[in-house]
């Protein structure tokens, strides 16, 4: 599935105890544990950060290279998940890919490299997945998400990922509102 809807939320994480536990609890199984090269890209007015666009290349375990876009972000469009695509590349055109980005006229926003364990069950028919990331320097984090053809209804979507969060007991966890590549430059910059 190359297109499809991802609705998530994620909070920061200082004790993954009770996460595991939970995850342990709730069947969900192992998938992957990776190390990801993740470089955002932004137009030159940096509008595609204002607007919470992702155009990024993903580099998994030194084997996988993926680029990803996602659409402009909205209070609607974070409630209700939107359309992301997933292009899978060979890792040999990783460079070439960089180049093509930066001669269409983008510019390189920030790189980061994080380590993530991926949890996944199928749940009332939705994939339902856990990510436990670490960012050397920044700190922990904890990505819960469904992830579904767009297809389905959106108000179904919305209302199972509040089951979902519910089920796993994040309440006492402090919510992430910027995505990573925002909160990786913010920290470059006040260093």
């Amino acid at each position: 599935m190359s297109s499809r809807i991802e609705l998530e939320k994620s909070y920061y994480v200082d004790d993954e105890k009770i996460l595991l536990e939970n995850i342990n609890k709730n069947g969900f199984e192992k998938v992957e544990d990776s190390v990801e090269e993740d470089t955002y890209f932004s137009d030159k007015e940096e509008t595609f950060i204002k607007d919470r666009v992702c155009l990024r290349t993903r580099l998994t375990n030194e084997s996988n290279l993926e680029l990803t876009f996602k659409a402009a972000s909205s209070e609607i469009t974070e409630l209700f998940g939107k359309r992301e695509v997933n292009l899978s590349l060979n890792k040999e055109d990783y460079e070439d890919t960089i180049f093509m980005l930066v001669a269409l006229g983008f510019k390189k926003y920030v790189s980061f490299k994080k380590h993530r364990i991926t949890y996944s069950k199928v749940i009332r028919g939705l994939e339902h997945n856990i990510m436990l990331d670490e960012i050397d320097g920044i700190g922990k984090f904890v990505e819960l998400e469904i992830i579904a053809d767009d297809s389905i209804d959106k108000e179904v979507l919305h209302e199972e990922l509040v089951k979902f969060l519910e089920e796993m007991n994040v309440s006492s966890f402090k919510e992430k509102n910027e995505p990573y590549r925002d909160i990786v430059k913010n920290a470059e910059s006040s260093r």
